[in-house]
């Protein structure tokens, strides 16, 4: 007859709860980083600055989809030598929510000693503008003077 050790049964449940509650551990180059950003409006739009130091523009994808501004790359930088320090390598992502003023279609990015920066203009509101009443009837407009047959002053009721 086989004996069940009850503490080892425990033992293999807490095992299990905890890899579905903490994921599996990753190595620091599988673990993507989120550069440092900051995000300032202004009356015409919004500029987004993003830290992203020794990473070309090439290799790095920008989109706007749903209102989301998304930022990702890749840092490809290789190590020098036993004693060099070790940079940042993988993938990088940044993700921010944007108003709904902007305008997606007119983003500009531009790329100065390792700062991405976004220039997101706001979206243009239409301008108010006078609507002119036309005669039902005719379809001809009147003037502001002008009253139609059903109308009267006061001192013609």
């Amino acid at each position: 007859m086989l004996r069940r050790d009850p503490f080892a049964d425990v033992q293999e449940l807490v095992n299990r709860m905890t890899g579905l509650i903490q994921p599996g551990v990753e190595t620091e180059a599988e673990r993507p980083w989120v550069p440092v950003a900051e995000i300032d409006e202004n009356e015409e739009g919004y500029v987004v600055r993003l830290e992203l130091p020794g990473i070309a523009p090439a290799d790095i994808d920008i989109a706007i989809r749903d209102r989301e501004l998304c930022v990702n790359g890749e840092v490809r930088e290789e190590e020098e030598g036993s004693n060099a320090l070790r940079l940042r390598t993988g993938r990088f992502h940044y993700h921010a929510s944007l108003p709904s003023d902007v305008d997606a279609d007119n983003v500009e990015a531009s790329m100065d000693e390792g700062v991405l920066t976004l220039r997101i203009p706001k979206a243009k509101r239409g301008q108010g503008h006078r609507i002119e009443i036309t005669d039902g009837r005719s379809g001809r407009k009147r003037s502001e003077g002008e009253r139609s047959e059903g109308e009267r002053s006061e001192g013609e009721r």
